[in-house]
């Protein structure tokens, strides 16, 4: 049997190395500031003007802006409370650069995205702001995740083959979530796709020109990092891109581990090869990349493709 397309969490000793806790006060702090700093952002007026580019990216189709720098201010601040608390040397891989944080014996890898949906941000429309980030051992195994829900104020954390929704909110309830169970396109699943630029927008809609015969699917048209922990919890199924970039892949794999999906670039003929966070090719993309909550519903989805273009 090849090398299986979907993330396998350590079980008991199998792999003591692999267990990797982070102290749930920690991540609590963070995501607690980070909802009040954009906020804040936002009603001062702040946060919204062009910083500079994004590597791997055109303008048009993003930029980094302020919030972007506030966002990561903060989540540095937080990676050296928890590189501490690891005893670990982290080296991040973020959308605008590279940096280490803490020297511990431990070397760890990190591919954030601080503040994703800067575009809706800049332009003042209050829907889908998050942070997602994911922690990987030296051989690129992804071992933990957190995602901050923002507008929702929702913390999602990722590890050891579970995966938390907890309610920032008073109460702090705490739900363990799971991926959906759909097979094929005829299970009418959610899939989503990030469609609010025509430059993914026109070759997503003519490449999957065949959904026109399954007319109880839908289609969430938003994506990137942040749509990782929604399969984990199962609200999508899941994802197709045409020419993602990895930036908005690998961040999000943390949560790929923990729920099982299967996340996988797509050969010519049809078949499915295991995605792997590269850290020497972070700028690059995927023609063709899919992320589902089954190895099935995922090989249905590529036929289709393929057999259709």
């Amino acid at each position: 049997m090849g090398d299986p397309l979907f993330y396998v969490s350590p079980k008991g000793d199998e792999r003591k190395e692999q267990v990797v806790e982070i102290k749930l006060n920690l991540l609590k702090d963070y995501a607690t500031e980070l909802v009040s700093l954009v906020w804040e952002q936002k009603r001062a007026g702040l946060g919204m003007q062009t910083i500079g580019l994004v590597a791997g990216r055109s303008p048009d189709e993003d930029t980094e802006i302020g919030i972007d720098v506030a966002a990561e201010g903060l989540l540095k601040k937080a990676l050296v409370k928890i590189a501490n608390s690891l005893e670990a040397a982290m080296h991040v891989f973020s959308e605008h650069g590279r940096y280490d944080i803490g020297s511990g014996p431990k070397q760890m890898l990190v591919s954030v995205d601080p503040f994703d949906g800067s575009g809706l941000f800049q332009r003042g429309i209050p829907a889908e702001w998050w942070a997602v980030w994911s922690l990987f051992l030296e051989d690129c195994t992804p071992v933990f995740g957190c995602a901050v829900d923002i507008l929702r104020g929702v913390l999602y954390v990722a590890q050891q083959g579970e995966v938390v929704r907890i309610d920032l909110s008073s109460n702090g309830e705490e739900t363990h979530v799971f991926r959906g169970t759909k097979n094929g396109l005829d299970d009418t699943p959610h899939l989503a796709a990030y469609l609010m630029n025509p430059t993914y927008f026109l070759p997503w809609a003519s490449k999957m020109n065949f959904l026109g015969d399954y007319p109880k699917v839908r289609v969430w048209p938003n994506g990137g990092s942040c749509i990782y922990p929604w399969l984990a919890e199962g609200l999508v199924h899941a994802y197709v891109m045409f020419e993602e970039p990895r930036t908005e892949i690998d961040p999000g794999l943390g949560f790929a581990q923990a729920a099982g999906l299967t996340v996988a670039s797509v050969a010519e003929d049809g078949t499915l090869v295991r995605y792997r966070f590269d850290p020497t090719n972070t700028a690059g993309r995927v023609p063709l990349f899919i992320a589902a909550c089954t190895h099935e519903l995922a090989e249905e989805i590529a036929r289709k493709v393929i057999s259709s273009n």
